[in-house]
C-alpha cells in the first residue's frame, strides 16, 4: 500500500495523534507512507521521519490567513500523487479542500477520516460532493456518522495495550483533560467537593500549565484534589484508578470517541460520564454510569453507591478487560488495511 497522509494544522490534538499512529503502525507493516503536513511548529506529526512539513509557524492566526492558498497550491502536487496511484487519507475535515482536486480526478484513491462533528458549512458542501464522487468518509464512532449524516464507515481509534495488567489499589478518582469549559473541569471540582469523607484520592491530570484556569485549579486543590501538570504516560494516568469521570460538556463541545475514556478502560478503570453520548457505544459494559443532568450531588451519589459495591466495580474491571481488545492497535491496523484495500465497502 501506498498512502499520502495530508493534515493540515500540527497540535497536540486528538486528530493528530491518531494520524502519528496511523504512520508508525502502516510503516512498521511495511507499508509505503508519506505525510504532508501544512503548517507545523509543535505536535505529533513534526517530527515523524516520513513528515515533511511546508510552512512551519505556529501562529493560530497566520494560519488561518495562509491557510486557504496553501490549499490552493498543494492541491496540484496531491492530485498528482493519486494519479500515480497512492492513496491520500485526509486527515480531518480542514484536509478535505486540499484534497478535493484529488477527490474529482479519481475519488477511488481519496478517503477523509473525520474526527470532528461539527464544523463550517463550506466543508460540509465539499463533503457532500466528495460522497458524490464516490470518497470514503471515515468516522471515529457510529455516534460520530450519525451526527454527521453521511454515508460513512467507522474506525476506531486505538490505544495501547500495556503487555501485563499491574496491581492496582483502586483508591484514585481520576480526571484527565485540561481547565477548558468544555471539559467540565468545573464540574470534577464540584463532584469532589461532595465526596470529602470517600476513602478515594482525587487526582487531576492537567495538560498545560502554561494556560490554565488559576482560579479554578485552586479551587480543586482546596477541594481535596491531587492536580499534576504534563503527564501524559497511561501507566500513570490510571494507575491505582478506581473510575475516571469523563465530564466534558456536551453543550459546549460533541465528543466523537474519548481516547480517555479508552484509555482508561485499557489499564481496567471503569469509566462514569456526564451526558456524553458516545460513552455507552465505545465502553460498552465497561461504563459505571453515564449522568445526563451533570448534578454533582447526583453524580457524587453514583460514585458512592458504586464504591459500596466491590462486586459491581470488579464486574466493571472485567468488563474492561474483555472489551479493550476491539481498540488494540492490531485491531486498528487490520481494519485500517481492510478499509484501504477494500474501499471501504465492508461494515
Amino acid at each position: 500500500m501506498k498512502m499520502l497522509l495530508l493534515n493540515t494544522f500540527d497540535a497536540y490534538a486528538g486528530s493528530q495523534r491518531i494520524g502519528r499512529d496511523m504512520v508508525r503502525l502502516l510503516a512498521a507493516a511495511g507499508h509505503d507512507v508519506q505525510v504532508r503536513l501544512g503548517f507545523g511548529g509543535g505536535g505529533f506529526l513534526r517530527d515523524l521521519s516520513e513528515t515533511r512539513t511546508d510552512v512551519g509557524i505556529s501562529n493560530v492566526a497566520i494560519r488561518k490567513l495562509l491557510y486557504p492558498l496553501w490549499a490552493l497550491l498543494v492541491s496540484l502536487p496531491v492530485a498528482i500523487a493519486a494519479l500515480r496511484g497512492r492513496i491520500i487519507w485526509a486527515n480531518a475535515v480542514y484536509a478535505t479542500l486540499p484534497a478535493l482536486l484529488a477527490a474529482l480526478l479519481c475519488p477511488h484513491r481519496v478517503a477523509v477520516h473525520l474526527h470532528e462533528a461539527t464544523f463550517p458549512k463550506l466543508f460540509m458542501m465539499i463533503l457532500r460532493l466528495m460522497v458524490w464522487r464516490g470518497v470514503l468518509i471515515i468516522c471515529v464512532s457510529s455516534d460520530h456518522a450519525a451526527r454527521i449524516g453521511l454515508p460513512a464507515t467507522v474506525l476506531y481509534n486505538p490505544v495501547s495495550l500495556s503487555h501485563r495488567d499491574a496491581p492496582s489499589a483502586c483508591d484514585r478518582l481520576l480526571f484527565v483533560g485540561t481547565t477548558q469549559p468544555i471539559k467540565g473541569f468545573a464540574l470534577f471540582v464540584a463532584v469532589c467537593d461532595k465526596l470529602e469523607a470517600l476513602p478515594l484520592r482525587k487526582t487531576a491530570y492537567l495538560s498545560d500549565e502554561a494556560r490554565h484556569d488559576r482560579t479554578l485549579v485552586a479551587r480543586a486543590r482546596q477541594a481535596g484534589i491531587d492536580v499534576v501538570f504534563g503527564e501524559s504516560r497511561p501507566e500513570v494516568l490510571y494507575r491505582d484508578g478506581f473510575l475516571l469521570l469523563q465530564t466534558t460538556d456536551s453543550a459546549l463541545w460533541t465528543e466523537t470517541f474519548s481516547l480517555v475514556a479508552v484509555e482508561a478502560m485499557a489499564r481496567l478503570v471503569p469509566v462514569a460520564g456526564t451526558g456524553t453520548t458516545v460513552l455507552p457505544e465505545v465502553l460498552g459494559e465497561a461504563l459505571a454510569f453515564n449522568a445526563p443532568s451533570r448534578d454533582p450531588r447526583e453524580i457524587a451519589d453514583a460514585i458512592r453507591s458504586l464504591h459500596a459495591n466491590p462486586a459491581q466495580h470488579a464486574a466493571l474491571r472485567s468488563a474492561c478487560a474483555s472489551h479493550r481488545g476491539v481498540f488494540s492497535e492490531c485491531a486498528f491496523l487490520n481494519r485500517l488495511e481492510n478499509i484501504v484495500l477494500m474501499g471501504g465497502r465492508q461494515s
